[in-house]
């Protein structure tokens, strides 16, 4: 994948496999397949940063994302079945998530 600095919305997104894959085709062409729980794991809404802190951000492997939105222009928010839907996704993140997942690393919050 290229390196970005601003990305515009994909043109398009999809859930797949019942929710356990966030699709995401960029204008380039690259495609973006992050997993649900992966995604879950990386949510950077304050209940999540501080659950890291303490070491309580306990993600169950079965977590599917039920809903996705538009946040804003440069966003999405994620519903998850665990219920946890207060975090957003700017397109930058998505993308360096996908960057992370290729190279075979652990999925965790970039900085």
């Amino acid at each position: 994948m290229t390196h970005h600095t601003e990305l515009n919305a994909p043109e398009e997104i999809h859930l797949c496999n019942g929710g356990r894959t966030l699709e995401l085709i960029w204008e380039n062409g690259e495609i973006s397949r992050l997993a649900s729980t992966a995604l879950r794991r990386a949510c950077r809404c304050a209940y999540c940063e501080a659950a890291r802190r303490r070491g309580t951000d306990r993600v169950d492997g079965d977590i599917t994302i039920r809903n996705v939105a538009m946040a804003d222009l440069g966003a999405l928010q994620l519903t998850f079945s665990d219920g946890h839907d207060r975090g957003r996704f700017p397109w930058n993140y998505l993308y360096r998530l996908d960057d992370l997942h290729r190279l075979g690393n652990n999925v965790e919050a970039p900085a």
